[in-house]
Order: C-alpha cells, then sequence, then structure tokens
C-alpha cells in the first residue's frame, strides 16, 4: 500500500514544485536569484520522467511530466522576458 501511495505522490508533487518560484518570479519580475541551468536541469528530468511514464503506459507520470515541463518552460520564458530588466 505505502509503493502505491508513493508513486501516487511522487508525480503529483513534482509537478507543482515550481509553481512557488513561478509565482514570485511573475510577481516580482525578477530573476536575479535564479539559476538558468538548474531549469534546465529541471526540464531535462521532467521530459524524461514524461519519457518514462510514456513507455510504461502511466497516465500519471505522463500528465504529471506534461504540467511539470509547461510550468517550466513558462518559467524559463519569464527568465529570459525578465533577464534584461535585471541587470
Amino acid at each position: 500500500m505505502i509503493p502505491i501511495i508513493v508513486a501516487t505522490l511522487a508525480p503529483i508533487i513534482n509537478c507543482f514544485q515550481l509553481f512557488p518560484q513561478l509565482y514570485k518570479t511573475y510577481k516580482t519580475k525578477s530573476v536575479r536569484d535564479l539559476s538558468f541551468y538548474s531549469l534546465l536541469l529541471i526540464l531535462t528530468t521532467n521530459l524524461l520522467w514524461f519519457l518514462h511514464g510514456y513507455f510504461i503506459s502511466d497516465l500519471l507520470l505522463i500528465v504529471a511530466g506534461m504540467i511539470s515541463m509547461i510550468v517550466n518552460i513558462t518559467l524559463l520564458r519569464l527568465y529570459f522576458l525578465y533577464r534584461k530588466t535585471n541587470v
């Protein structure tokens, strides 16, 4: 039972991990303390989880991976939008 709970909670929590950062970046219009390379690594991880979910036909992993990638790509777009204003 515990492995099922962990296997369900992990992708759900993972897909919401960057929401606080996304909200803060949008509200403050500042990316000064945001690491571009960390965002790339997180995006790579999200893509790999998405692909893993696809290969094993796990809908929860697929959806969580897609949500995570959308949030991360949005954060990367904000990074490029606001980085010049924070120099």
